[in-house]
């Protein structure tokens, strides 16, 4: 990756104002460890470790390091790590939630990890508002594939004036929260080949005309173009019940 781009791209927001009003609409308390991407020079880091059990901060640029370790003087409950997000390890064993300022040009790998990789129960992100409108898109594959794993819901628009440098798009405040039940090896192959097929409107190689209006009358689908996930689940269990009974 190259930090050049991360540096480019990553707006910071250092209000003790706008941080404070930003932490107040997630659920974070003493008893939570939290991983931080993108620590930056640790306005939110600080905010955090008064916050919460502990804080693990990691950021990529070994500049900042030091600037983020004298704003914690005061506080044993964290750690810095050095480290890629994208190269980063999650722990597997113990609880965690994530929370993130994460760059704009990476969003999509960053948010992708979070979701298949790491085992956090809720994790809150500041996005660009268009990408997280993209999130909620069930028109797009990446939506429907995380929306298998995550709920994804906005919880407050942040406007652009409180980053600096101040970007061209306003962000959101978004969470990822984790759902208890996971799809098997083999549903979750049949169900990436439903969206693949969805998404590029092949519909005839999933359904018959038939079949498809049986669907769509159970989903409670009228339009097409506008699907709720649980109505595009509850296509995926047509499909797969037409196909289980062939």
């Amino acid at each position: 990756m190259n930090k050049k781009n991360i540096k480019v791209s990553q707006n910071f927001i250092t209000s003790k104002y706008c941080i404070g009003k930003i932490l107040n609409q997630i659920s974070l308390n003493v008893k939570d460890h939290v991983f931080e991407i993108g620590a930056g020079k640790g306005h939110f880091t600080l905010e955090l470790v008064k916050r919460c059990n502990y804080v693990t901060a990691i950021e990529m640029d070994p500049r900042l390091y030091d600037i983020i370790n004298n704003k914690l003087l005061n506080y044993s409950n964290y750690q810095i790590v050095n480290a890629d997000i994208l190269q980063f390890k999650f722990p597997s064993q113990k609880p965690y939630k994530i929370y993130g300022n994460i760059p704009y040009n990476i969003s999509t790998s960053i948010v992708r990890k979070i979701v298949l990789e790491s085992t956090a129960a809720v994790s809150y992100l500041i996005v660009e508002d268009g990408f997280a409108k993209r999130l909620l898109n069930t028109n797009r594959s990446l939506a429907l594939h995380l929306m298998t794993e995550v709920d994804i819901s906005i919880l407050a628009k942040i406007p652009r004036g409180h980053f600096h440098p101040k970007p061209k798009v306003d962000s959101v405040l978004i969470m990822l929260k984790r759902k208890s039940t996971k799809m098997s090896s083999k549903e979750r192959k049949l169900y990436e080949y439903f969206v693949m097929k969805w998404v590029n409107k092949e519909y005839k190689k999933l359904f018959t005309k038939n079949q498809f209006n049986k669907a769509l009358k159970h989903a409670g689908i009228n339009d097409i173009k506008n699907v709720e996930f649980d109505q595009f689940l509850s296509l995926f269990n047509s499909y797969k019940l037409f196909n289980c009974s062939k």
